[in-house]
């Protein structure tokens, strides 16, 4: 069944991270214009972040050589230069088409994703049908992707937050942690897995946490100072970040008093 556009923004906001929500819409999107296949780009500047192909072909099986050619060369790089939607009805007669193999394509668009006045990515639409795709596909390609660009901006975003939190969660001294706002741990430093209270790759819920910081939710970890733990001859101290997640660090009650 076909989604409208509502729709479709509303099943991208059920997932978090970007590579998932480029999984779980992109087959919708091109039932939303019309095309039989194409792909979907994310993009940190000029390199290629998350990438999903929707044929029978995964990305797994296009060489990177194959991605950098016709971003530099076909189609796609063209949209990306003039950040502007492309339409080649006829894939036989636009030089800018770069032929990379099955399945044959006779039309195609790509348009390109744009937020906070940049390119974050590239959506492109395939058919075997010369002359399928029209002014108002790629018009209506342009939309879509307008309306979809803020929302993998955002995802792109946060994930780049956290993997800097987990990152700087591995290298500090005082027990850590790094969880998101779902409540799921991404990080647990050695520290920490000494005390044996936090488990990656898990849920908040189910590690020791709520006991040892006397909360119900991942969402009470927005206190100011330090908390002492329940059990534990430490003081949380934790540093929330809005839409991104929540870094707690331990510190022992002696160093506390004496740093103060």
């Amino acid at each position: 069944m076909r989604l409208t556009l509502g729709e479709l923004l509303e099943e991208i906001r059920r997932h978090s991270d970007a590579q998932t929500m480029a999984v779980k819409v992109l087959p919708a999107i091109l039932a939303y214009v019309g095309a039989e296949n194409g792909s979907l780009l994310l993009l940190s500047g000029d390199r290629v972040v998350h990438k999903v192909l929707a044929t029978q072909e995964t990305f797994a099986q296009v060489s990177e050589h194959k991605v950098q050619t016709v971003l530099a060369g076909g189609l796609a790089g063209w949209a990306l230069r003039h950040r502007q939607g492309a339409l080649a009805s006829n894939t036989d007669l636009d030089e800018r088409w770069v032929a990379m193999g099955p399945p044959v394509t006779a039309s195609a668009m790509v348009v390109p994703m744009m937020s906070r006045d940049t390119v974050i990515g590239l959506l492109s639409f395939h058919h075997a049908t010369r002359g399928k795709f029209k002014e108002r596909d790629l018009a209506n390609a342009a939309e879509v992707a307008l309306s979809i660009a803020p929302l993998f901006d955002i995802a792109m975003l946060t994930g780049s937050t956290i993997e800097s939190l987990v990152r700087l969660c591995s290298n500090a001294s005082h027990p850590s942690t790094v969880l998101d706002w779902q409540g799921n741990v991404k990080a647990v430093n050695k520290a920490m897995e000494k005390l044996d209270i936090a488990w990656e790759d898990v849920n908040f819920s189910q590690s020791l946490l709520p006991r040892e910081l006397d909360v119900t939710s991942i969402h009470q970890c927005d206190w100011d100072g330090p908390k002492k733990l329940t059990s534990l001859p430490f003081e949380a101290h934790v540093i929330p970040f809005r839409g991104v997640g929540v870094w707690i660090q331990l510190m022992g009650r002696a160093v506390a008093a004496v740093s103060t």
